[in-house]
């Protein structure tokens, strides 16, 4: 099946090889690790207590990620990785600020992943855009001057901003307004990371109004407010759900809970992707076989998810309707599909 992916991070998709090289070439700068101890730190082995836990799993990444051969290298096996399970569109997001400690502005950082993308495609034929995340836990003027810097690529090499971060602890992205407006400014998409933990549902409604943003990534308490699912409705904010990775972060005990029936009731467009595929050791075609497995879903309406979520994606309309043409016609002949 051909499939598009929204919700994926860069940064979580630090493989053990790949950390073990870059570890190598720092030399004296970081303890070496065993293999099995890199392992431990960037896959996710058994389901976690909480999204605090989850979000741990990013501290090597972030020591890791900050030269223009180590950003290569992720993109080109997270693409690689992603071409053969044919996810044929996808979005990659990360923070481009927090990739600058050995000198590296976030504009380069960008220039060195769309390079590497553009190599990558070249040769796999996937459609790929990126999206620049703004944090939670970095000042507003910090994530503004990121923008700044990004304007140039702004509308070609980035589709859109992103606003992420340990979500109970961290400023609500009311707090920082500036950011999503300026974000408009420069042409971009919006999207934010929002309605993840348990009772967030106010908060998502909250940010929903503030902000208005195009997509939410995760999103799923939003189940626990009909009154808001009618809201993402009526405004078609789609949600981007990654199961697992809230099932890993302690927020749900098994994909049988998930509420994906629920917003199915309650007609809410839904995603689903693999958030981290590394540290959730994860394919896209795994998530699906789970929901499948889970009863969540059937395989009919699974395939007419995979077409809406590329009807949502922060893609230009004609490269959109050429995407959604080759995935119908890969379906044509498929009665399970229909």
């Amino acid at each position: 099946m051909p499939k598009a992916e929204l919700h994926l991070h860069l940064d979580g998709a630090l493989s053990p090889g790949i950390a073990a090289g870059l570890l190598r070439k720092m030399g004296g700068e970081c303890a070496p690790l065993s293999y099995r101890e890199l392992y431990e730190r960037l896959v996710i082995s058994e389901n976690l207590a909480s999204q605090a836990e989850l979000l741990a799993y990013f501290d090597l990444p972030g020591r890791l990620l900050h030269t223009e051969e180590g950003l290569r290298e992720v993109t080109r096996s997270l693409l690689l990785e992603k071409a053969a399970d044919h996810v044929r569109y996808c979005e990659l997001r990360w923070a481009p600020a927090l990739h600058c400690a050995k000198g590296l502005s976030p504009a380069r950082v960008v220039e060195t992943v769309a390079d590497e993308c553009r190599l990558v495609t070249g040769a796999t034929g996937q459609t790929v855009r990126l999206i620049a995340v703004g944090m939670r836990t970095l000042p507003l003027a910090q994530n503004l001057a990121m923008l700044e810097e990004i304007a140039p690529l702004a509308g070609r090499l980035i589709a859109a901003a992103d606003y992420a971060g340990p979500e109970a602890k961290s400023p609500d992205a009311q707090d920082q307004l500036a950011f999503f407006k300026r974000a408009r400014e420069l042409g971009l998409y919006v999207t934010l990371h929002c309605g993840e933990l348990p009772n967030s549902a106010p908060r998502l409604r909250a940010a929903v109004e503030a902000i208005g943003p195009e997509r939410i990534a995760h999103g799923a308490g939003a189940a626990q407010d009909p009154a808001l699912c009618e809201m993402l409705r009526d405004r078609d904010i789609m949600l981007d759900l990654c199961p697992t990775s809230n099932i890993q972060a302690g927020l749900y005990p098994d994909h049988k809970a998930y509420p994906l029936k629920r917003l199915a009731e309650l007609r809410v467009p839904v995603s689903i992707s693999t958030d981290d595929s590394v540290l959730s050791d994860l394919a896209l075609s795994d998530e699906y076989i789970r929901l499948l497995e889970a009863g969540l879903i059937d395989l009919k309406a699974l395939w007419r998810l995979n077409l809406d979520a590329l009807s949502h994606a922060f893609l230009e309309e004609a490269e959109k309707q050429r995407l959604l043409a080759e995935f119908e016609d890969w379906a044509a002949g498929i009665k399970e599909l229909r």
